[in-house]
């Protein structure tokens, strides 16, 4: 039973304690997915290859891949008050550390650290999330974070090249004014944030034993989720890094319009995802979407790499937005898996982003490694663009995707 279920509805303070861990989530990827807009000036600070951007552009999401999964196991024994407490004031540190980094190898250990932060605080969202709201609701929920997402990250792609530019292109003070935000965040989290009184906590602890661990990694569905989320995601990481460089050298695009480019896909993203959401809930046509956004995807990321016109490569960026609209549709899967526990949520969607992890990892080193064969980012971009494929074939696996419905239990069963 899941543990919002019989109790009744809470007060507009439930959006407010969910909406305020989203923003803080969504402004730690943020801050991981502006490093393209600094890049040119990091590089030409510390004299980097295009191999070490490529480490640097990927690097957030090293330890996501490595530990997500034996991390959300460990931390999910934590509320999530606590935990997300300790890991917002470690994240301000680490930010603060690589605006002071001397050298490539402290840049890209800071920025390791970082990624470990945000990935330590993602069981608190599966608590909250089951604590706060009805299981039918869920969705909703993911198409809220979608949205401040699309917003935040969308904002910060738009707000850099701008912010760095104001500062003569100082990527240090820049990652201090994220340091700043991080730390008033993590002040509003600790003066609001709040579990829900009452809420059943037993479920946490199935959580952490090894049977529940292996019973949650034997959903097949689970494992064509993160096949989805891997190629949309390897692409993403891959355009961040390297399409405001491919524009600029190739181009002559500034980087304020590639970034705001960038930035109108995404927001754009955050909108379709409540759009989407809210059709999944009312259709069940889940699949359908899937299948034609990974298509749209692939497709308006390979165009990106062909065109130097500023108008088609905004139009092209706010298509590949209406794409990302399927996050929250993959998102709430993990669930939705049948006979799961609520204990076992947390590392269901660990190992949801592990893939995801997976994917930004292997973007940009794919994209940074083959730019030195093929002396330049567009067609290593083109080819790295056509693996949200992915999503096409996870729509065609996944059996029938709705609002409130459950997934085929584990194999064997």
């Amino acid at each position: 039973m899941h543990p919002a279920q019989d109790q009744p509805s809470a007060t507009v303070y439930r959006w407010l304690v969910i909406g305020l861990w989203l923003l803080c989530s969504v402004t730690g990827f943020m801050v991981a997915a502006t490093i393209g807009i600094m890049l040119p000036a990091i590089s030409s600070d510390l004299d980097l290859s295009p191999g070490q951007q490529g480490m640097l552009g990927s690097s957030a999401f090293w330890g996501n891949l490595a530990l997500a999964v034996p991390l959300s196991w460990w931390t999910s024994r934590y509320g999530p008050k606590i935990l997300t407490s300790v890991t917002l004031t470690a994240g301000t540190a680490v930010i603060f550390l690589q605006s002071w980094a001397p050298s490539f190898m402290v840049l890209l250990a800071g920025r390791l650290a970082f990624g470990i932060t945000v990935i330590a605080r993602q069981p608190a969202q599966a608590v909250l999330t089951q604590q706060w709201f009805r299981r039918r609701e869920i969705v909703m929920v993911n198409s809220l974070s979608n949205a401040l997402f699309g917003m935040v990250v969308g904002g910060g792609l738009a707000g850099s090249p701008i912010i760095l530019a104001s500062l003569g292109d100082d990527w240090r003070t820049t990652f201090r004014t994220f340091g700043v935000l991080f730390a008033a965040l993590t002040a509003l989290w600790i003066v609001l944030g709040s579990e829900r009184q009452g809420a059943p906590q037993a479920g946490r602890r199935e959580g952490l034993s090894l049977g529940a661990l292996r019973r949650t990694l034997s959903y097949r569905d689970l494992w064509i989720v993160g096949l989805g989320f891997t190629g949309a995601t390897g692409a993403w990481s891959a355009f961040l890094a390297f399409y405001p460089t491919l524009m600029l050298d190739v181009h002559q695009m500034s980087l304020k319009v590639s970034g705001g480019a960038l930035a109108l896909g995404v927001v754009t993203g955050g909108a379709a995802g409540l759009v989407f959401g809210y059709a999944v809930m009312t259709s069940g046509r889940g699949n359908t979407y899937l299948k034609l956004q990974g298509l749209l995807m692939a497709g308006t990321y390979a165009a990106m790499t062909l065109t130097g016109s500023t108008w088609l490569a905004v139009l092209l960026n706010f298509l590949n937005g209406v794409a990302w609209g399927f996050w929250p549709i993959l998102y709430t899967v993990p669930f939705h898996l049948r006979g799961i526990q609520p204990g076992q949520v947390p590392v269901a969607l660990a190992f949801t982003l592990t893939m995801v992890s997976a994917g930004t990892t292997l973007g940009p080193l794919a994209t940074g490694f083959m730019q030195e064969a093929f002396g330049g980012p567009g067609w290593p971009l083109f080819i790295v663009g056509l693996s949200p494929l992915t999503l096409t074939l996870a729509g065609t696996l996944l059996p029938t995707i709705a609002g409130g419905r459950s997934s085929r239990p584990p194999s064997g069963e």
